[in-house]
């Protein structure tokens, strides 16, 4: 999917654009890095790291609304730095990691975002996307959904369940590793012939092979945040994630998963999270 993404560089190359957005964003005089980074429109949507807030945009197109969201990275402060390198990693900060996310997911046939523009001036970066229509956070949809479901929702349900447990399979075998993976980043269509997306891509790392380690993690987070199923819907997704039944040995992956949860959750009730 992201071999037919054809983009054009604005300004200087401050800014690549997706084709398919370029008339949108002429229209509206969006065709430089400062006009998107200074734009003064829209609503937050989202604002919890000062240094990194998204803004929903609705511009007017030819076919009528067109929802967007511009994330605006300023430039990080020195522990954004330091805390990777004390690690031994290279630090990941700005718009372009997410931005390649992007697209390896796209290549790879995992439905997320559609990149629509990205721009880099000094330390300053942003990210502008399409917003998916159509869907519901897995977040949300447990907050709403009761725990007693009828038949026919409960085996849609279990499809739900297996493709997502096929898709993390797929992000973790191309050695993607979210690093986000909460039920708050993945999205439900409404029409079922549409797939599970994944958002929030900004911290995602690829690595040649992933080691365990890794995979706990992601796997441990969506453990956390997807309070609603039972642990017979959790022991389903694992071994469809596995694709095979359960056996023995795999009690301790499943202990190593439920150890990072409760280590998870601990730190979130620290941190005042919920």
């Amino acid at each position: 999917m992201s071999q037919s993404l054809v983009t054009t560089d604005w300004d200087d190359r401050r800014l690549r654009v997706n084709q398919d957005f370029a008339e949108l964003l002429r229209t509206h005089g969006l065709t430089t890095f400062e006009s998107l980074m200074r734009y003064d429109g829209g609503e937050v949507a989202k604002h919890f790291i000062a240094e990194r807030p998204t803004t929903r945009i609705v511009l007017q197109s030819n076919t009528g609304p067109v929802t967007l969201y511009l994330k605006r990275h300023a430039p990080a402060k020195l522990k954004e730095y330091l805390k990777p390198l004390i690690r031994l990693r290279w630090p990941r900060l700005g718009a372009r990691p997410e931005w390649d996310a992007i697209l390896r997911f796209q290549q790879l046939g995992i439905p997320t975002m559609t990149p629509v523009a990205i721009g880099q001036q000094g330390r300053e970066s942003l990210l502008l996307t399409r917003a998916i229509e159509g869907c519901e956070k897995l977040s949300d949809w447990m907050s709403r959904v009761p725990r007693q479901l009828p038949q026919p929702e409960l085996r849609s349900l279990r499809e739900k369940i297996r493709e997502l447990a096929e898709t993390a399979c797929k992000m973790h075998a191309a050695g993607l590793h979210h690093q986000d993976f909460y039920a708050g980043h993945i999205l439900l269509p409404d029409d079922p012939r549409r797939g599970i997306h994944i958002l929030d891509l900004g911290r995602v790392r690829q690595c040649r092979r992933l080691a365990t380690l890794w995979v706990v993690k992601d796997l441990a987070q969506l453990h956390y945040s997807s309070w609603w199923f039972t642990n017979t819907d959790r022991l389903r997704f694992l071994k469809w994630y596995l694709g095979r039944p359960l056996r023995l040995q795999d009690r301790s992956l499943i202990r190593k998963i439920i150890r990072k949860a409760s280590s998870i959750r601990r730190h979130s009730k620290k941190h005042g999270f919920k």
